[in-house]
């Protein structure tokens, strides 16, 4: 049970931080209020994952304060998930509210059975008793049992007794259902957001650079922080001087390829959110043990292995460069560079201008995204 509502969770947590938050296209379409753009939302994920080790435990309990405590924590777990589940129906617009939770059994057993016992174990109304409620030291082992004294029973003496698993199953089944009707709303806007993906293709494909622009902001905003001197006035600046130099047109190319690849990516993740990937822990331990197969290898191939020359690589030093942008970063760690291209004159060239225009975030850039382009270190 709780790898399924874990596997949910994940799935609104991934709608969450790669389309809800990237894109206001996606935000538009739920409660997108300046409470929910803090970071209230990821606390309610966070504590929600944090309770579920609690909700569907199997207790352990050694004696009656052990058995008090797990009760206590146990309710009082399950009641939390049920306001979170209300707070994200109402974030995502679903359409359901409290009151038609208050008609789920789902819901409402599991939550009296709470509030008797926890809640107000002793309910008063303007001072006149309505019930009390007294754990029992006398319950079974996966079982809640406690006593119970209500005035529509002339304050008889009763005794309640509730099968654990049977609540976490309602419970379960409450946040199957409700998680569903969430993923089911959050599918439909992500499918009506992909079908503007693809008018942006073809804009892309059809219109000018500026027309690219406009309609990236409004349905692919977060491509303009993806990476340095993807904001919308470099861009146009770097575009007007494509023809001057092939660091303005390999930035421009750049900058294409990107919006066409992240937007497939968009499409992919979308597709592996809505995959059914669910693995349960009892199905993973009846798969068969692979074979090992051993594989001796001759000392010759091995000493052949090591002679063999090593590609050479840059990310390191073109890494350091893109992120420490001061005169003397850069000569160390251009340096290095420099030395592994000492045959490349566009490198080098490339390194000179970067050097030259330290301070000039477009003129650097672009040069040193010619120089990942020309070394194929992307």
């Amino acid at each position: 049970m709780k790898t399924r509502v874990d596997n949910k969770l994940d799935r609104i947590a991934d709608i969450w931080n790669y389309f809800i938050w990237k894109y206001k296209y996606c935000s538009s379409k739920i409660k997108f209020n300046e409470d929910v753009k803090t970071n209230y939302f990821g606390d309610i994920l966070g504590y929600f994952k944090d309770t579920l080790e609690i909700v569907f435990t199997k207790p352990k309990n050694t004696n009656y304060a052990d058995k008090f405590s797990f009760t206590i924590s146990f309710l009082q777990a399950i009641y939390v998930q049920q306001d979170f589940i209300q707070e994200m129906l109402e974030i995502f617009k679903t359409g359901i509210n409290k009151g038609e939770l208050k008609k789920d059994p789902t819901y409402y057993v599991n939550r009296d059975l709470r509030n008797e016992l926890v809640g107000h174990p002793i309910r008063k109304f303007e001072d006149n008793l309505i019930s009390s409620t007294l754990f029992s030291y006398q319950a079974d082992d996966g079982e809640i049992q406690y006593l119970r004294y209500h005035k529509d029973n002339n304050f008889k003496f009763e005794s309640k007794t509730f099968k654990i698993q049977e609540i976490q199953e309602r419970h379960f089944d409450f946040l199957e259902k409700y998680f569903d009707k969430m993923l089911s709303k959050l599918k439909s806007i992500l499918e009506d957001y992909l079908l503007e993906l693809n008018k942006l293709e073809n804009v892309i494909n059809r219109h000018d650079f500026e027309t690219v622009l406009k309609v990236a902001e409004v349905y692919f905003e977060d491509i303009f922080k993806s990476d340095f001197v993807y904001d919308k006035l470099s861009l146009s600046k770097i575009y007007d001087r494509r023809n001057e130099h092939m660091r303005y047109q390999n930035f421009i190319e750049k900058f294409y390829n990107d919006l066409r690849s992240s937007i497939k990516d968009k499409r992919n993740l979308f597709k592996n959110i809505f995959e059914d990937k669910i693995i349960e822990k009892e199905s993973v331990s009846d798969l068969s043990t692979a074979k090992i197969e051993i594989v001796f290898v001759n000392s010759a191939d091995i000493d052949e292995e090591i002679k063999r020359p090593r590609r050479v690589t840059y990310h390191y030093e073109i890494g350091k460069i893109a992120t420490r942008r001061n005169s003397l970063d850069f000569n160390f760690f251009g340096g290095m560079l420099k030395s592994k291209c000492q045959n490349n004159n566009l490198v080098l060239s490339e390194l000179e201008h970067m050097e030259n225009n330290i301070t000039d975030e477009i003129e650097y850039f672009t040069s040193l995204g010619l120089i990942i382009s020309e070394l194929k270190e992307d």
